[in-house]
């Protein structure tokens, strides 16, 4: 019987090999348990990578350049770079002259995960803050404020509201009053550095709320508050181990304030003969106060007291015997720092690294000079 047409197609269709294709389904589909199966391959694409591998390799671009092109891959990695942006500044410069309040609440509102932040001279802010960017400085925890002349004491206070993270802020040169210091001390209790510097509208009221608010103060900047005594700071944590007083009117009940936490290791109490007429006749740093300081401050590493004229012998020897931790030391323009004084400081701060002194001012002689440089060689002499 002859074959059929189709028969005969079926024969011959048998005996021809398969695709590459149906060959390798057949093998993956079809094998029996003593062969490997193959595994087809899938496509893959480095943005379907994870979250956390995105934000690795984020953090490994070394150049600002490539971490704003980042952003330009598409909206999962523009979401990434967000995340990762930490820092804003805004500087009164020509760079900077296009950036208005409003466009600066933008960039907050986009960066949500922001840790510094510097207003530096910014206009009001607050009058472009809506509700949608009330939770942008939840996480900041240093603020710069510094020249920001224009905001009033009731807008700072709304702005400091917005930072409960802050460890450190900067309001020099700025109109902040005492109340504003309360808002501060109540919303931001765990600052840790504060620079107040020619505040000149804070009192002794404002820096007790700071002092006994906020526990874990360990540096504070006052320079030129020329209305604070220093009477505030009594029963302040010993956390407080940076001081900056000069030009404030400091009196004998401020020193003794100061000094309460015993944890100073930076003081400067320097006067200009120019600050004397803004702070008047209040301003006293003696011997009495110097005897004071080194008895309750055994701390201490850096003492600035140049121009205080009322320094006598028994303040230097006081320093000599109680402070021995001490490594710098500024006595330019005390006149009555004498050749005895100087012995005793040799002979007492044996960690003492750097002495400033001036020759024409200090009561002391060129061979009290020599043999302190004899004794000390590694003391950096600056006269």
């Amino acid at each position: 019987m002859s074959l059929s047409h189709y028969d005969k197609y079926k024969r011959r269709s048998d005996k021809l090999p398969t695709s590459k294709t149906l060959q390798e389904e057949e093998t993956t589909n079809n094998h029996d348990d003593n062969r490997p199966c193959k595994i087809r391959k899938t496509s893959s694409s480095i943005t379907n990578l994870s979250g956390d591998c995105l934000n690795l390799i984020f953090k490994c671009l070394e150049t600002i350049y490539d971490r704003n092109s980042f952003g330009l891959t598409c909206h999962k990695w523009f979401d990434i770079q967000n995340n990762n942006q930490e820092s804003l500044w805004y500087h009164t410069s020509i760079y900077a002259r296009g950036l208005s309040p409003e466009i600066m609440c933008k960039l907050l509102i986009r960066f949500q995960h922001l840790k510094y932040l510097s207003l530096r001279g910014l206009p009001r802010i607050t009058d472009f803050v809506t509700s949608k960017s009330q939770s942008f400085g939840s996480n900041v925890q240093t603020l710069m404020l510094d020249f920001c002349s224009q905001y009033s004491d009731m807008q700072l206070s709304l702005l400091f509201s917005w930072f409960p993270s802050l460890t450190c802020i900067r309001l020099d040169y700025s109109n902040i009053a005492d109340k504003g210091l309360e808002t501060l001390a109540n919303c931001c209790p765990s600052l840790e550095e504060v620079s107040l510097q020619c505040c000149y509208t804070i009192t002794d009221s404002g820096i007790g709320f700071l002092v006994q608010k906020c526990r874990q103060l360990r540096s504070l900047d006052i320079r030129y508050c020329s209305s604070i005594t220093g009477i505030s700071f009594l029963g302040c944590a010993q956390t407080l181990t940076y001081l900056v007083a000069c030009g404030c009117k400091i009196n004998p009940e401020g020193i003794n304030a100061i000094v309460s936490g015993g944890g100073l290791e930076y003081l400067c109490l320097l006067t200009y003969k120019e600050d004397l007429a803004k702070v008047g006749e209040g301003c006293i740093i003696n011997t009495e106060a110097v005897v004071t300081i080194s008895k309750s401050c055994p701390l201490l590493t850096r003492l600035l007291l140049s121009n205080c004229e009322e320094v006598e012998l028994e303040g230097w020897e006081a320093i000599g015997l109680n402070c021995k931790q001490l490594k710098s030391l500024f006595v330019m323009g005390c006149q009555k720092f004498c050749d005895v004084g100087l012995q005793a400081i040799c002979d007492g701060c044996s960690n003492l690294s750097e002495l400033y002194v001036d020759g024409e001012k200090n009561n002391i002689s060129s061979s009290a000079l020599e043999l302190f440089e004899c004794k000390k060689p590694d003391v950096l002499f600056l006269q």
